[in-house]
């Protein structure tokens, strides 16, 4: 009995909950250039020389005030020359998880689109922690959750997403910046968003973000729906259900060939955006099987590899 609840505990460890399977991503890891934190972690940052660590990164001359253990004894015996030895700094980086929580990422209602954002953070939240990175959960606008920094806190990030439900509205610019605000030290940021809003805006919350020095994601989570509009209606009176303005719209041919242009251009301005701003931007389309868009989208654009 004790073996077989030693076994259940492993297991929910490995999958976070009952009917979540995380092991597509065993053995995979995060990956990112930039977002060194401050405390000692696994992570090698090359160019950014420190005074221990296992990687010889290379030397510098010897000044007054610094340490004699990490001169380099060899070197002046053969040089006369007092170097001392740097290495490569080994940090954590401190991921932050901010998912969009507004009203638009319930609609339309069979896309799930709110859903299909949860299981990517969660995915990406064990990717982190699994090679001892930090994680710090935001239902935005609310607020963040505290640090986690144990593989069995997906548990617990699992909790906290599934509690969330979609709704009101959000100004993403303004939530950006405000938490850049509350959390000036570096990280990695990923934002998870429907992203219907204007590109500048997104540009100037993803601005405030790489003022901070993070790293910057955008991953846009794309309804089967909007790219197939008549899957959903051919007429009638649409509402916005973050500003409860009101439409009449009629999909002739000629609307749905400029609804189309309008979608692709408003991608490929958050695709140019993301360049601008050295951020990474990939879309997601609903239905389709996030573990693939996690072990194939994000492993090509370098995000995510083997640890």
């Amino acid at each position: 009995m004790l073996r077989a609840l030693r076994h259940r505990r492993k297991r929910a460890a490995t999958t976070g909950a009952p009917g979540i399977d995380l092991t597509p991503y065993d053995g995979l890891a995060l990956h990112v250039r930039r977002g060194m934190g401050e405390r000692t972690g696994d992570r090698r940052f090359p160019g950014h020389p420190q005074p221990s660590g296992i990687e010889l990164e290379g030397y510098t001359a010897y000044a007054p005030g610094d340490d004699l253990r990490h001169l380099d004894w060899n070197v002046y015996g053969r040089l006369d020359a007092l170097l001392v030895r740097r290495f490569t700094a080994e940090r954590e980086v401190l991921f932050h998880l901010l998912v969009d929580g507004s009203a638009s990422m319930g609609v339309p209602a069979r896309d799930r689109k709110f859903a299909v954002a949860s299981e990517l953070a969660r995915a990406l939240a064990y990717l982190a922690l699994s090679a001892n990175d930090a994680v710090r959960l935001a239902v935005l606008p609310g607020a963040a959750s505290r640090v986690y920094r144990q593989r069995a806190s997906t548990l617990r990030i699992v909790d906290e997403l599934a509690a969330a439900t979609p709704g009101g509205s959000l100004a993403l610019d303004r939530a950006l910046e405000a938490y850049a605000l509350r959390h000036p030290q570096p990280g990695a940021t990923i934002v998870i968003s429907d992203l219907m809003m204007d590109p500048l805006e997104v540009e100037r919350g993803v601005r405030a973000l790489r003022a901070r020095r993070y790293e910057v994601v955008l991953l846009h989570v794309v309804g089967a729906g909007e790219l197939d509009p008549l899957r959903e209606f051919s007429h009638g009176m649409l509402q916005d259900v973050e500003s409860s303005a009101t439409h009449p719209v009629v999909l002739t041919r000629t609307a749905l060939a400029r609804y189309h242009t309008l979608l692709r251009d408003h991608m490929t301005a958050l695709a140019a955006l993301a360049a601008r701003s050295e951020a990474t931007y990939a879309h997601l389309t609903t239905g389709r099987s996030v573990a693939e868009f996690v072990t194939t989208d994000l492993a090509r654009l370098g995000l995510v590899r083997r640890r």
